[in-house]
């Protein structure tokens, strides 16, 4: 069956879900051949969810000490076994996080809908294993053992405040790593206030390919995060440092939906300067928010995040003139 439209990705969105910056994806590409997308009418390149799942490999291999020269021209299957030895390796000297077994994502399944995509998921990936299949989440911490689920996907027709709530219990409680809600219908500010290292938000119908990729993004996630010892990050948190105040952090001058607006708007004239800046901005943004909130575990962190939030403040700032000023010489208006 040929892909369509809908399930190519453009680099932008590759980024986020690898890993991989498009500049070091653009020279992966150039110098060793890693993938080869297809290209859109306007030359953007166009990535389908097998690469996708390639690149993921290939960074979780280049994370872990092997060149990209030495794996570029690895098979999948190649790449999966290696992938497979890289994390048992870790597991068995304890990098891993203590309730992931060999490098294997025990997810466990809430609703009935959603089974069959998951099942099929983990019956292509062999780091995936279900570990239950519940018809809600009382039967899931009543069933389950803590500790027994890394992941945890469920279904939800709505999705409401009351229910964001409840799998964030069900997180706590089960101490479970990271959720995936597959959900039809939502408001805006339910989904989008979440964050996505504990709660990602999938609109329903979802496919296999969709879920499986949800559930890579979550392995990489464990080995970004299982080099920290336990023990280590809990007394770093009882520490506390105070970030220097600035007081130079200027207000936003437009919102995430402004900035959507405008991508929407942009897309139908001939310019595509205010698409690009929307973009940029929406970038900064999040980066601005990041680093915000990014934790600090000594004095020099508290000062270096600050002046990465001031700075890339400063820069969104200058940015968001930037395109005022483009919009005002292309008569938009938001």
């Amino acid at each position: 069956m040929e892909d369509t439209e809908d399930e190519y990705f453009e680099i932008s969105a590759v980024a986020r879900l690898t890993g991989i910056s498009p500049h070091v994806l653009r020279v992966w590409e150039r110098r060793y051949g890693v993938v080869q997308p297809n290209r859109s009418e306007n030359q953007r390149r166009k990535y389908s969810q097998p690469d996708i799942q390639r690149l993921s490999l290939l960074k979780t291999l280049v994370d872990n000490g092997h060149s990209i020269g030495s794996v570029a021209e690895l098979s999948m299957d190649q790449l999966s076994e290696r992938v497979e030895n890289v994390l048992a390796s870790r597991a068995d000297d304890g990098n891993l996080e203590n309730h992931a077994p060999a490098g294997i994502c025990r997810i466990s399944v809430v609703g009935k809908l959603i089974r069959n995509a998951v099942r099929e998921a983990a019956d292509k990936a062999p780091a995936l294993s279900i570990v239950g299949e519940f018809a809600d989440l009382t039967a899931l911490t009543e069933s389950l053992k803590e500790g027994a689920s890394d992941l945890l996907i469920i279904e939800s027709e709505t999705l409401f405040p009351e229910d964001v709530a409840a799998i964030r219990e069900a997180i706590e409680q089960q101490t479970i790593r990271r959720a995936i809600v597959v959900y039809r219908f939502a408001r805006d500010n339910v989904v989008k206030p979440l964050d996505i290292r504990k709660i990602t938000a999938l609109r329903a119908p979802v496919d296999a390919s969709e879920i499986q990729l949800a559930c890579i993004a979550d392995v990489q996630l464990a080995l970004r995060s299982g080099e920290k010892n336990r023990d280590a990050e809990a007394e770093a948190k009882d520490q506390k440092f105070e970030r220097p105040n600035t007081g130079n952090i200027p207000e936003r001058a437009f919102s995430d939906d402004q900035l959507i607006r405008i991508s929407d708007i942009s897309s139908v004239v001939k310019c595509e300067c205010p698409q690009h800046l929307a973009s940029l901005l929406a970038s900064l943004s999040a980066f601005e928010s990041y680093s915000e909130q990014c934790e600090d575990r000594s004095p020099g962190d508290a000062k270096l995040h600050a002046y990465l939030h001031e700075t890339t403040a400063d820069c969104r700032s200058r940015m968001e003139a930037a395109l005022s000023k483009v919009l005002v010489e292309e008569g938009i208006e938001v």
